[in-house]
């Protein structure tokens, strides 16, 4: 049985889970580090949606390049409230697991403590959540929720233990 999700065009498993991105880029303003973020979202599955969400005018041009290169989809928020990041991605997020009906692991990549809801809305519906944060910038309650935590700085060293063992 094949699932026909059309996110990238292509036929895929059913038994292979998909994998969805979420980057507070606001939060973790790192380009260098997205091929990393890629490599380890494709060895957990089928990658449907990597996104990435910040004030772009206010990025250098480089980070933008890079993160078009990688074909991310970069959503502008440039309101000037509080956490607008936050509820964007999280609304975008929520919006995707609701409609998701397969077994589907969602990579948020922040360190925000908003993710504690996002992280039980997640669960509610049955997802997989693995965190993805800085050094210094994350919450100790998000690393319990989550079914997965790492620090960005560590992605490299993961990937070389996902390729050893599989």
């Amino acid at each position: 049985m094949t699932d026909n999700h059309r996110t990238t065009g292509q036929q895929k498993s059913q038994s292979q889970p998909l994998v969805s991105i979420y980057w507070d880029y606001q939060n973790i303003p790192d380009y260098k580090r997205a091929k990393d973020l890629l490599l380890f979202a494709s060895g957990l599955g089928y990658v449907v949606n990597q996104k990435v969400y910040d004030n772009w005018k206010q990025r250098n041009k480089t980070a933008q390049e890079t993160l078009d290169y990688l074909k991310f989809q970069r959503f502008d928020v440039s309101l000037n409230i509080k956490n607008a990041v936050d509820f964007y991605l999280s609304m975008n997020c929520c919006s995707e697991a609701s409609m998701s009906s397969y077994p589907h692991t969602f990579i948020i990549v922040s360190g925000d403590g908003y993710g504690e809801i996002l992280i039980h809305d997640l669960h509610e519906k049955g997802k997989k959540v693995i965190i993805v944060a800085r050094k210094g910038n994350d919450s100790h309650n998000l690393k319990k929720l989550a079914d997965r935590f790492y620090l960005i700085d560590e992605l490299p060293k993961s990937i070389k233990t996902y390729k050893l063992t599989a």
